[in-house]
């Protein structure tokens, strides 16, 4: 038998009992899972712009990025369902060209007795008491301290310098992000009444692609993004793909929410039609529609509830998980959410009380490069439990094999020998995939198929590449029973 010493020399002459310790063989393979969420910093938060930053507390999220920022709200929705995994932040900087979403509220009438104005933003309520004989430019005032004393809030309030009775709320960055609020106020104070005008938009997004040299090498299993851009979109789907790949081998999912109407593919702005531009099984789309929360919320707690499951178990069956925080007043119906679902969009429903529960978590990927439809990413489980399996090969093969040799030769090297064959390698696939894959974690069946599946070789002319093929056979989610009741 051949035993391979690290620290023991072959020539050792001094008389003494020796033993190397050796945990290689120890301890389980596993990673710590990263989140990382890419929103808009606000010019008062400390956080450099472009650095990655970990953050651990809502606090410090909004001393990093600015309270209100996207940036800020999106940590501290993820936070508050998912202190597991380590969560990280790419702040962005808010475009220099960009413009404010703004919208003003109208006091008016005199009261004639006490009450309030109740305020409604982005489903975040509070109120401004009014007191009898008030006039509107006192509740004007109230209505600012009110909302500018609410936490974490995207708008700040101010009073028209012109108009003393208007309230002008404007976004606390920049840019389009925040064209998704929903602000609304009503008084119950007799005598005074609340106009609302139309909120005008902001403008201006930037440019998050050379942000991504950033990251480097480090690996973010799962990616909340506030940019449903069609350029920012393409330029993330790039990049996840670039992490897929054998070279790279960082892959993560990306959860992005779209807002408007469903629609349909010829509707410029629909749900529907944004997502025919995007094609990647890395990225998880969610339909927020028109309901309160900003998108850049949405994202952050689907991806919160989703990743806590996935990150124990990539093909865990994520159907009925509530999303904790949101809320709408219908699902949507059969025939759109199969049409949602056949378009790569993710789709929900709610339950009695109106909260949101993930229906089926699907990726964008729903066509192949000569446009026929393919189902091959259909769930985000396939892509997610690929990649898992792929990680895990790789890190026990390293833990094993370190410094072993390689031959191409099916002959016996003697027992306890570090030499690689193509039988030592189809073995250790075999075991892995019976012991770990089927038993242990249940991500793949059918042993027989996947055994006989696998071809190893060493690659002609070559002294130290190992080449192999083998077909994983992945577990499914059980998501319809279908059945014909024949009664007699």
């Amino acid at each position: 038998m051949s035993i391979s010493f690290v620290q023991i020399p072959e020539n050792l002459l001094v008389p003494g009992q020796y033993q190397e310790i050796d945990n290689s063989l120890a301890g389980t393979t596993s990673e710590v899972k990263k989140a990382l969420i890419v929103g808009y910093k606000a010019v008062g938060g400390t956080a450099e712009p472009g650095i990655p930053v970990q953050v651990l507390t809502k606090a410090k999220a909004g001393e990093l990025f600015g309270y209100g920022s996207p940036a800020s709200i999106m940590a501290a929705a993820f936070l508050e369902l998912n202190k597991v995994e380590e969560l990280w932040v790419l702040p962005v900087a808010e475009p220099d060209a960009g413009t404010k979403w703004t919208q003003t509220f109208s006091v008016e009438g005199t009261s004639s007795g006490s009450g309030a104005v109740n305020i409604l933003i982005n489903g975040k309520k509070t109120a401004a008491s009014v007191s009898a004989g008030a006039v509107p430019s006192e509740i004007a005032a109230a209505i600012v301290a009110t909302v500018n004393g609410m936490e974490n809030v995207p708008v700040d309030a101010k009073v028209d310098e012109s108009e003393s009775h208007q309230v002008i709320l404007t976004s606390v960055v920049n840019g389009t992000a925040m064209n998704g609020n929903q602000i609304s106020m009503a008084s119950t104070a007799a005598g005074i009444s609340v106009k609302t005008k139309t909120a005008i938009d902001g403008q201006g997004v930037s440019d998050i692609s050379p942000l991504f040299n950033n990251l480097g090498e480090t690996r973010y299993n799962y990616i909340i993004y506030d940019f449903s851009d069609k350029d920012n979109l393409e330029a993330i789907a790039a990049e996840l793909e670039d992490r897929y790949s054998a070279t790279r081998q960082i892959g993560g999912r990306c959860f992005v929410a779209l807002s408007g109407e469903i629609g349909s593919v010829s509707e410029p702005g629909s749900i529907l039609a944004q997502a025919k531009e995007i094609n990647s099984p890395h990225i998880c789309l969610i339909p927020r529609m028109n309901y309160s929360g900003l998108p850049c919320e949405w994202a952050a707690r689907f991806a919160a509830k989703a990743c806590r499951i996935l990150a124990d178990d990539p093909a865990a069956n994520t159907y009925d998980i509530e999303v904790t925080g949101l809320s709408a007043k219908e699902s949507v119906s059969f025939e759109m959410r199969q049409k949602l679902l056949e378009s790569g969009i993710a789709t929900w429903r709610i339950d009695t009380t109106g909260n949101v529960l993930i229906e089926r978590l699907v990726t964008s990927y729903n066509q192949n490069s000569d446009g026929g439809r393919d189902t091959s990413y259909l769930d985000i489980q396939v892509v997610e439990t690929v990649d898992a399996i792929r990680t895990y090969i790789n890190s026990e093969a390293k833990k094993r094999f370190k410094t072993w040799k390689l031959a191409s030769t099916g002959e016996s090297f003697g027992r306890g020998a570090k030499v690689m064959t193509p039988a030592v390698w189809r073995s250790f696939l075999a075991d892995l995939y019976q012991t770990v894959f089927i038993q242990d974690k249940q991500w793949c069946q059918d042993f027989d198929s996947y055994k006989s599946s696998i071809q190893v070789a060493v690659k002609n002319g070559s002294k130290t590449r190992l080449e192999y093929l083998h077909q994983p056979v992945l577990i499914g989610q059980f998501l319809q029973a279908a059945g014909l009741n024949q009664f007699k």
